[in-house]
């Protein structure tokens, strides 16, 4: 019984954490705040940042190296798979949850406002429909059951990495040794279908969506398997995490200025496919944290951003939504404005938050401060009691 308890302690353990690619997921986390706050100023207009939307897919492969890490032998012996799904449930699913009924009742006080002519609002419009609160409940929103993103829209990729994960242990089990050959064919298949069915390469969120999530997470696990894992070539380089190797300044450095610039001239085209490759080759690089980046992101500051990161990307539509909700009621109460109205291409008007580009920056300062704030106090009362309490049920 001792042996046994001991061995169940093990299987439900906190998964090892590349504490680089943790801090790099934070960091990626507040570009995707800074892509959806359209503001006043020069940062919002920045390419780098106009293309941030294709860090999610970071987050997918992210998703699948350490999954594969932490989980691939486990599963492959058929008796993890319930302990995996509560504890992979247990880490995504109770945050969502506050934050659907977080929104809810936001659009609940909406409607009871604009009932006393408080506000003119229409309430529970096609992004926010009774029906949309089932299917997030059920995490199937992002499967083309809806003509737009629904509620807390980040929520999606939660959504279909959920089944991802599903999908991943599944195939785990059923291929067992041969896993690396079906994730490579899984791979091919789902940059084939992504390129022929849509228009938009990669950037697909309510529809096609899965596909994209398993074509990041698949090149994750191959990742992980070819440079830490068994089907690491003799005589590669990367062996052991935190031990300097011989140009790893240049490999650092070269994988950021890659990244940086992939993310800033290929989000708008097809080359947008190639995200969950780019992005392999930036995790493969900074888990071995052998260089000055990742000493860089080792530090304390980042450490806890990159604890925050899922909290931070859970919470940071919401707190958008209502720091523009102050504004325009601060606004009316000084009779001043904090908003710039602007006309787009297809003639159509709208708003950026600051009237001046000078506002605009400051305010994006005080979004992500806000941001930081609520994702640590989101972190500490929803996420930290409810991992915990999946470990206990997993056992």
């Amino acid at each position: 019984m001792r042996w046994a308890a001991m061995d169940d302690r093990a299987a439900t353990a906190p998964p090892h954490r590349y504490v680089a690619l943790d801090s790099l997921r934070g960091v990626c986390a507040l570009c995707v705040c800074l892509f959806h706050f359209r503001a006043n100023g020069p940062i919002a207009t920045l390419d780098f940042v106009r293309g941030s939307w294709l860090f999610v897919d970071f987050f997918f492969v992210l998703s699948g190296f350490v999954i594969a890490a932490n989980y691939r032998d486990r599963l492959m012996t058929g008796g993890f798979l319930r302990r995996f799904v509560i504890l992979r449930l247990g880490r995504i699913y109770p945050l969502h949850l506050v934050m659907l009924l977080a929104f809810v009742g936001m659009e609940l006080i909406g409607m009871l406002l604009a009932s006393k002519g408080l506000m003119q609002r229409r309430a529970f419009d096609t992004e926010h429909s009774v029906v949309s609160i089932l299917t997030n409940l059920t995490l199937t929103q992002a499967f083309g059951l809806h003509p737009t993103l629904t509620w807390n829209q980040p929520s999606w990729s939660i959504a279909v990495e959920f089944w991802t994960y599903l999908l991943f242990a599944l195939a785990a089990v059923w291929a067992a040794v041969r896993l690396e050959a079906v994730l490579v064919v899984v791979m091919i298949a789902c940059a084939a279908v992504l390129y022929l069915a849509t228009p938009y390469g990669i950037n697909v969120s309510h529809s096609w969506s899965l596909f994209r999530c398993v074509y990041g997470f698949a090149v994750g696990a191959l990742v992980w398997w070819f440079g830490y894992g068994s089907g690491r070539p003799a005589g590669l380089a990367f062996r052991a995490a935190g031990r300097a190797y011989r140009g790893a300044a240049v490999a650092e450095l070269g994988v950021v200025a890659a990244v940086a610039g992939f993310v800033a001239l290929a989000g708008a085209t097809h080359f947008n496919l190639l995200a969950p490759l780019v992005f392999g080759g930036a995790v493969l690089v900074f888990a071995h944290e052998g260089g000055p980046v990742s000493r860089a992101l080792m530090t304390a500051p980042l450490r806890r951003l990159g604890a925050l990161s899922y909290s931070i990307y859970m919470v940071h539509t919401f707190v958008q939504a209502r720091m523009d909700d102050g504004l325009r009621l601060i606004g009316k109460l000084l009779h001043t404005s904090f908003v710039a109205s602007r006309q787009g291409r297809s003639g159509m008007t709208f708003d950026l938050v600051g009237a001046t580009p000078v506002q605009g920056v400051l305010l994006t300062a005080v979004m992500l401060a806000l941001v930081i704030g609520v994702a640590a106090l989101t972190w500490r009362l929803v996420e930290m009691p409810c991992n915990a309490a999946a470990r206990r049920l997993a056992r």
